[in-house]
């Protein structure tokens, strides 16, 4: 990034800030407000201080509001950009070591990033009712209602755009499984530590476990004709018409594969969105479409929701906040398909019994990401060279 792709904060604090603050995305932020302390931000030379008076967001020049019982976050202008974009959230500054803290630590910028993001960008966050979400009738859905092909389109959207997740059953017989499986026996035996197109965990005694096969489809015409199926365009074109599969690029077709035990590693993944460490403007709303080709069970470790929460910022729940939630447990039945927006809050949990889950994706993405992310690259690799490129300007490279 170089400093003519900068938003000056000064200016967007003085001549920006006011408005939204007045605004419908004031009143967004006012939502998240409850409990946190005062922040003041640091962006090179000038601070603000962002803090709740009488139940609305206010902002102030950090030496006019009196911040001595703030948390003081700093960041140079490049990341500031890119956090006030959504380009890079408050995790990836952190991991990259591109935020400092005084007064408090990096959990306090966390708990503030929804009425953040609510302020900079207008999205909102998830307010939990205790009910299950409703469609655009208005009607609550059945969060256990089991969908099949044979169910309208319409019916399907309606469900999909209410919860952000959904299950389809028998989309793919018996022999189609097979030859998937057989497919993925195939390549997970030519797969090896470091070989770029497979990702290993470790179990408890130091042995490296397959967890999953990435760009698939490169090395499988069985698997590359998936993508192109009509009944995996007909899923991820019920909301947007206009999403394409990534099969060069955001690792292509991936096979996800449960392991057993107590591992170390991504193998399981705890609540999170696609775009958690950043992306959002350019990935969102893509679609996930998960073929089942073992079936999946807690015991397996199968995928877990919570609904709605889609095009909203939700913080990861505790296990004792799932029964005030719509949740959603999906296990599936082999040939059954998954289907999620990249953003809903779900969850890849570790298997409570035997493990063994496999589970092939193919993402649907709309034309920002091809636009902005090349083949053979993912955007978490563009996260990471906005990085590089602003410690290099920073080191004066």
């Amino acid at each position: 990034m170089h400093t003519r792709d900068w938003i000056d904060a000064e200016t967007y604090h003085r001549d920006i800030v006011p408005g939204l603050l007045a605004g419908e995305r004031g009143l967004l932020a006012a939502t998240g407000l409850a409990g946190l302390r005062p922040l003041t931000l640091v962006v090179g030379e000038a601070a603000w201080t962002y803090r709740a008076v009488d139940g609305r967001l206010r902002v102030d020049p950090a030496a006019e509001a009196g911040a001595a019982d703030a948390c003081t976050c700093l960041m140079s202008p490049g990341a500031w950009t890119d956090f006030v974009t959504q380009m890079r959230t408050g995790a990836a500054l952190a991991i990259a070591g591109e935020v400092a803290v005084r007064d408090g630590t990096v959990l306090d910028l966390f708990a503030w990033e929804p009425a953040l993001r609510a302020l900079y960008m207008g999205v909102p966050i998830y307010q939990p009712t205790g009910a299950p979400p409703t469609d655009a009738a208005g009607r609550p859905v059945d969060l256990e209602r089991a969908w099949t092909l044979a169910d309208s389109d319409a019916d399907l959207a309606a469900f999909f755009d209410a919860t952000g997740v959904m299950r389809v059953r028998g989309v793919f017989t018996a022999d189609e499984v097979a030859a998937f499986n057989a497919e993925v026996d195939r390549l997970a035996a030519d797969a090896r530590v470091g070989d770029d197109r497979s990702w290993w965990a470790a179990t408890e005694d130091g042995e490296d476990v397959l967890c999953r096969l990435v760009y698939a489809s490169e090395r499988s015409p069985l698997i590359a004709e998936l993508a192109r199926d009509p009944r995996m365009l007909r899923l991820s074109s019920l909301l947007h018409d206009d999403l394409a599969a990534s099969t060069d690029r955001m690792e292509g077709v991936g096979v996800l594969l449960k392991p057993p035990g107590r591992l170390k590693g991504l193998a399981n993944i705890p609540w999170h969105t696609d775009c958690g460490l950043g992306g959002h403007h350019i990935m969102c709303p893509s679609v996930a479409i998960g073929v089942q080709l073992t079936g999946s069970s807690p015991e397996t470790g199968c995928l877990e929701a919570v609904a709605g929460t889609h095009g909203k910022t939700c913080p990861p729940p505790d296990q004792g906040d799932l029964a005030d939630l719509p949740y959603m447990l999906i296990p599936t039945d082999p040939g059954d398909v998954t289907v999620h927006i990249a953003d809903v809050l779900h969850a890849s949990p570790a298997p409570t019994g035997v493990g063994g889950r496999r589970t092939m994706y193919v993402t649907y993405h709309p034309p920002s990401l091809f636009e902005n992310v090349g083949p053979g690259l993912a955007v978490n690799d563009l996260i990471r060279s906005r990085s590089a490129d602003q410690l290099d300007a920073g080191l004066g490279r």
